[in-house]
């Protein structure tokens, strides 16, 4: 059985407020030295997923996962073919939802162009994952209403000041009125999906430097492209989240508990 992640949090936090109570009872000092502690703890158990990266870069430590290399940094995954190395990348792609597409079929032809014509524009080859899993509409439903009616609050006292922020009120009312249109979907039987969209792309030289080289530069292509052309946020992913899209090229989720349970 998986122990949810807010459990392992609390315990943590027990056990250190525990050793700095005892700590501080014997010396000030190395009470000091376990708030150093108990700080670098909590930076790796929130953000592991940057530190560690950084802090492998810093000591030039590789580690292998197989016949796979990842390197300082953990930016890519490289692997040796023949006498040459391969360096694969992978990048997040946060695909922007369109406040002007009401209708489901507008909404996804055009989409559908937006793919057609970035894929027409890359020069490098490119690899695009698209992971969906059903959402449980109920709890979908309540979470929209609830962001609606909170919306409704932030607005109603922003206009009740003396002086309210008419850029606040514009943008929580944008807001609003894109999850009163995601209720009208849902209350018209569109189904709401988790989709998780990233892009791999492979370079190849002699040397390993060389290969992640040329897949850093296949990113820069593929970052512009897709940004522009789907107006899109790219993410290079590192560390646990690049190994996450790397075991799910081979192993995708079997049901959506799985899938929760591996990017949550």
């Amino acid at each position: 059985m998986k122990i949810p992640k807010l459990y392992i949090l609390i315990g943590i936090a027990f056990i250190n407020l525990v050793s700095l109570f005892v700590l501080f009872s014997y010396d000030v000092m190395l009470m000091a030295i376990g708030l150093i502690i108990t700080a670098i703890t909590g930076g790796f158990v929130i953000g592991g997923h940057i530190l560690t990266p950084l802090l492998t870069k810093m000591l030039k430590v590789t580690y292998n996962k197989g016949e796979y290399i990842i390197p300082p940094g953990q930016e890519v995954i490289i692997r040796r073919s023949g006498n040459k190395y391969l360096a694969c990348k992978y990048l997040l792609l946060n695909i922007q939802e369109r406040e002007e597409i009401s209708k489901m079929e507008e909404h996804s032809i055009t989409y559908v162009q937006d793919i057609e014509n970035a894929l027409g524009t890359i020069t490098v080859p490119t690899k695009i994952n698209i992971l969906i899993s059903n959402k449980e509409v109920g709890g979908f439903r309540d979470e929209t209403q609830s962001k609606v009616y909170e919306l409704s609050l932030k607005i109603k006292r922003e206009m009740e000041k003396g002086e309210p922020d008419v850029i606040k009120i514009d943008k929580w009312q944008k807001e609003k009125e894109r999850q009163e249109n995601l209720l009208k979907r849902l209350a018209g039987g569109v189904k709401p999906i988790n989709t998780i969209c990233y892009v791999s792309t492979l370079g190849r030289g002699i040397t390993i430097d060389e290969a992640i080289d040329k897949a850093n530069a296949q990113t820069r292509e593929i970052k512009a492209v897709l940004s522009n052309s789907m107006n899109s946020e790219i993410i290079d992913l590192i560390g646990e989240d690049m190994e996450l899209c790397f075991n799910l090229d081979f192993f995708p989720p079997y049901d959506n508990d799985d899938l929760k349970e591996m990017v949550g």
